[in-house]
């Protein structure tokens, strides 16, 4: 998995940018604050999402925001675990065992789900639009959830076999040592390395033949709709299309090897600025999608989250104002 691998890489001789006048320690600053610095942008606003979400019941009993919500949450919790990893190993280096595997577990897990996830919201449009009748009694809330649950073991099945093969082939003891905690730590055989891209694929070409299937129906139902419904059919082909495209995003993942090579051939760079750039562009970029796809279209979020921002602000005023007072009555 490249969003782990590339992330966790211990800093070393070759992890310098290609800046003139900044030491090796500066450059190393620059790329890392850069990398914190989208995590809290991120981070920042799928929790007001998140906020937003938990807030106004408004929102509970609709399947479609409890999987966007769901998804932003997959993507924080990968982005937060991959971050921790990369500071571990950047700091400390060595890892225990378990807590690597911990770790890795989330990380993996959280990576699957997400092809998943995308293709089950999808679906979900298409049952509103194609299937409008049965949309109620097909995508309850307690359905909805149950797919989430067998989401999660689906993703899951990777690290878990991973760890059966590691409990098998090494001993007892491998598990109380400490490791760079990297993404093939807990490869042991070609098998599993097979078993892994097989998994990979077998997700993405699912996601992939669910939204074409969605799409072209949603696109057919909307030719033959009446104008009434024509806008709302619109609006869900455009989102399935967005969908589309943050899928396309994640997929590049998993090519950034071959990316890094074709970039190498035409272009003379460090390999380690190189894996930088494209960790940047493929693998983060990817995530600050979902708060735009819904957070600044989808009507209802917008109207709240204006209301959560301008009540923050407010707040945020009301303290500044306090603590000015407070110090000015100290003065006098």
């Amino acid at each position: 998995m490249n969003a782990t691998e590339y992330l966790t890489e211990p800093a070393n001789s070759t992890n310098e940018v290609s800046v003139p006048g900044f030491s090796k320690q500066t450059k190393v600053i620059l790329k890392f604050s850069l990398v914190v610095l989208l995590y809290i942008v991120n981070n920042y606003i799928n929790g007001m999402l998140i906020a937003v979400f938990f807030k106004h019941h408004v929102f509970h009993g609709n399947s479609r925001y409890v999987l966007f919500i769901h998804l932003v949450f997959n993507d924080m919790l990968d982005i937060s675990v991959l971050l921790i990893m990369h500071i571990w190993v950047e700091t400390i280096q060595m890892m225990p065992v378990p807590l690597c595997y911990f770790l890795m577990a989330i990380a993996i897990t959280t990576t699957y789900n997400t092809p998943l996830n995308l293709g089950v919201m999808a679906l979900e449009r298409y049952i509103a639009i194609c299937k409008p009748l049965h949309h109620p009694k097909i995508c309850t809330i307690r359905r909805t959830y149950i797919i989430l649950g067998i989401m999660w073991l689906i993703s899951f099945i990777s690290p878990a076999s991973d760890i059966i093969i590691v409990f098998n082939v090494e001993p007892l003891s491998f598990f109380c040592t400490e490791i760079t905690c990297v993404s093939n730590s807990f490869l042991r055989t070609e098998a599993q390395s097979l078993k892994r891209d097989l998994m990979i694929i077998s997700y993405f070409a699912l996601a992939w033949l669910t939204m074409a299937f969605t799409y072209i129906h949603i696109v057919i139902t909307a030719r033959s709709a009446s104008r009434s419904e024509k806008s709302s059919a619109r609006k869900a082909y455009n989102t399935v299309l967005l969908h589309a495209i943050q899928l396309t995003l994640s997929t590049l993942m998993f090519l950034v090897p071959l990316v890094d090579s074709i970039w190498l051939y035409f272009h003379k760079q460090d390999p380690k600025d190189v894996q930088y750039y494209t960790y940047i562009l493929i693998i983060l970029f990817p995530r600050l999608l979902s708060p735009l796809i819904y957070g600044v279209r989808e009507e209802n979020f917008k109207k709240y989250l204006k209301g959560y921002v301008k009540c923050c602000t407010l707040e945020s005023k009301e303290l500044s104002n306090q603590a000015t007072k407070e110090i000015n009555r100290r003065k006098g």
